[in-house]
């Protein structure tokens, strides 16, 4: 068969690069210190790949994301980095290594009875679009606490800062 032959879309992979590539993340990026985004392949395959090289960890943009790398037979950390209000999409991860990012009583409130254990709190960083602000962080994570959550830690997500080209004006935004 040739390229030309496939029926599109088709994802194509150079082996070698995919190889090089992985090896030269997991070079500067070792273990948990990356966490690849499972939005940019959905590829179960390529999750499996990523693992081999040392990332143990995947950031997923839904909870559907989650049950499908799960059903492949993908073990990792996952964190659901977008909030969920959809109890039934929660429920289907919570037999899974899953950390949930909550921002409200709301969504702290809905993962609990979805079964989720793992939580973290999504702190509001400049981006209007989701995260608490920073001084209801602390009472937030004591809610889920008080849930028997497990607070992993915080997050925030500066992409509003993603086009600033100066390295140290970047640096002193975040």
């Amino acid at each position: 068969m040739y390229i030309d032959d496939l029926p599109t879309p088709a994802l194509i992979i150079e082996a070698g690069a995919l190889e090089h590539n992985l090896g030269a993340m997991a070079g500067l990026f070792p273990g948990q210190r990356l966490r690849p985004q499972v939005k940019a392949h959905k590829c179960s395959s390529l999750a499996k790949v990523q693992l081999r090289y040392g990332h143990s960890g995947f950031t997923c943009a839904t909870p559907r994301e989650i049950s499908g790398l799960a059903r492949a037979g993908v073990e990792a950390d996952f964190l659901l980095a977008n909030e969920s209000l959809d109890p039934a999409r929660l429920g289907a991860i919570a037999g899974t290594n899953a950390t949930v990012a909550v921002d409200s009583d709301e969504t702290v409130h809905i993962a609990a009875r979805a079964g989720i254990r793992n939580v973290v709190i999504d702190v509001f960083v400049g981006l209007p679009r989701c995260g608490v602000e920073p001084d209801d962080a602390a009472r937030l994570a004591d809610l889920a606490r008080s849930l028997k959550m497990n607070v992993r830690g915080v997050m925030g997500y500066e992409g509003h800062l993603m086009m600033v080209t100066d390295v140290a004006d970047k640096k002193a935004q975040v």
